[in-house]
Formats: C-alpha cells, sequence, structure tokens
C-alpha cells in the first residue's frame, strides 16, 4: 500500500486552501491547513509533515520569515514556496534557505502542483536516510 504524505498548506486566502486542500486529497495526500504564518508555524511545532506549501505574502509573519523560524527550530519539513507572479526574489530567497521547490500562483495547473508536492514529499530526509542505513545489518 502507497504511504498516504501528510501536507500542511499556509495561505490566508481561504478558497485557494478549499481548492488546494480538496485537490491534494483526492490525489491520496492528507492535507491540514493555516490561514497565517504564525498558526503554520505551530502547526510545523505540534505536527509530522512531510511537506509544507507555504504562500510568502501571509499575515502575521510572511512565508519567508515563517520557513527562517522552522529552520531555526530545526523542523524536519521539506518546504514548497508559493510565490506571485513576478515575485522571484520571493523564490530565490526561500531557496537560498532550503526550500526544495517554488510554484507561481497565478496561472497554477493543479496537475503540476500536485505532482511537484509529490515529488517533494517523496524524497527521504537525511535524518531519516541515516536511520534507515544504520538499521542496515553490516557484513563482515
Amino acid at each position: 500500500m502507497e504511504r498516504q504524505y501528510r501536507v500542511l498548506i499556509v495561505d490566508n486566502d481561504s478558497e485557494i486552501l478549499t481548492t488546494y486542500q480538496d485537490y491534494l486529497t483526492k490525489h491520496g495526500l492528507e492535507v491540514e491547513t493555516a490561514q497565517d504564518g504564525i498558526e503554520g508555524l505551530e502547526k510545523l511545532h505540534t505536527g509530522e509533515f512531510d511537506v509544507a506549501v507555504v504562500e510568502t505574502q501571509l499575515p502575521k509573519l510572511t512565508g519567508i520569515e515563517m520557513i527562517k523560524k522552522a529552520n531555526e527550530a530545526d523542523i524536519d519539513t521539506d518546504m514548497v514556496i508559493l510565490t506571485e507572479h513576478g515575485k522571484k526574489d520571493d523564490a530565490v530567497a526561500a531557496i537560498n534557505m532550503g526550500v526544495k521547490a517554488w510554484i507561481e500562483k497565478s496561472g497554477i495547473n493543479m496537475a503540476h502542483f500536485v505532482k511537484r508536492v509529490k515529488e517533494v514529499a517523496e524524497v527521504i530526509p537525511l535524518s531519516e536516510m541515516g536511520r534507515l542505513l544504520s538499521a542496515i545489518p553490516k557484513s563482515n
């Protein structure tokens, strides 16, 4: 049976959250949502997510600030950043902080969105890889 990945989506637009949540859920992902950076960071602290999809322009704490704080707290969740059209500076800043992918929101192709989120989720984090490798019996 295929593993069900856990995704956190952080966006201040409730319609967009519902659309993303419905679409990802239909494609076999377990989804939680947050509407601002503080709520998103709190959920990252309390839940185990494979991927967090974060809008850059969030109230209370921007997406970039949220990612920075998550990194400082050593939260082991891969990130995907959502940017508005023409906001490539935000994407570059996020990539420099270890974000695995960025997606432009305007004219978003939902099939591509699901594919990118799943690709990021399927990458085994280094911490997990170390645990898996240490469980392999050593040969003489």
